[in-house]
């Protein structure tokens, strides 16, 4: 079990998301909510190009690893999905104090993709989404959670505000829980990019 030693106090890894659960919950009717948003075809437009940019990033890497092995290919699309995913759960925590925006309008813009998604391929979408999303998209809701927390903690009184202590937790859930979340998704994506087209052929 992680457990995070602080000025005397000790933290569980279960603890400290057990404090986080009305973040968690309201993230993630929000993230449910924007997907029934993108499925009706509300803000197409936004939800559209935030799904062009990561079609043609995937086109990008997928056309320079053709000409590789196999095992190369993997790799590129691994990495490149993880640190696309880190770096977004990353920003999505550290940006929290600015009132909680940046993972609020993350985590609209990923709802939207997936119910915009869904609206124009059909159903079949979530059978692709499903091996990786049950890792990927609570390490998401988790970093955006986090983030909420940081923005409501600059709303404190100076005497109860501990902007850094929170800082410091969020980062020590994202490097035990949220990054091996990720990596996780990002081998099981990679493997269907890379292994799948091998099978339907």
């Amino acid at each position: 079990m992680e457990i995070m030693r602080e000025m005397g106090e000790e933290y569980t890894l279960r603890e400290y998301i057990y404090s986080l659960r009305f973040y968690i919950l309201f993230i993630v009717v929000f993230f449910i909510s924007s997907a029934i948003i993108g499925y009706l075809g509300f803000l197409n437009e936004l939800f559209s190009a935030a799904l062009q940019y990561i079609q043609q990033l995937s086109e990008n890497v997928k056309g320079f690893s053709d000409s590789y092995p196999l095992w190369v290919s993997f790799l590129l699309f691994f990495f490149v999905i993880f640190l696309n995913n880190a770096f977004t759960c990353f920003i999505d925590i550290l940006s929290g104090p600015l009132a909680g925006i940046v993972p609020l309008f993350s985590a609209f813009v990923n709802g939207g993709i997936v119910g915009w998604f869904v609206q124009q391929e059909g159903g079949i979408v979530l059978i692709a989404i499903i091996p990786h999303g049950v890792f990927e998209i609570p390490a998401f809701l988790i970093s955006a959670a986090i983030g909420l927390r940081l923005g409501r903690e600059v709303f404190r009184s100076r005497d109860e505000r501990d902007l850094g202590g929170e800082l410091k937790r969020g980062l020590w859930v994202f490097l035990t829980l949220v990054l091996p979340l990720l990596v996780i998704a990002a081998i099981i994506e990679s493997a269907l990019i890379t292994l799948l087209p091998l099978v339907v052929k």
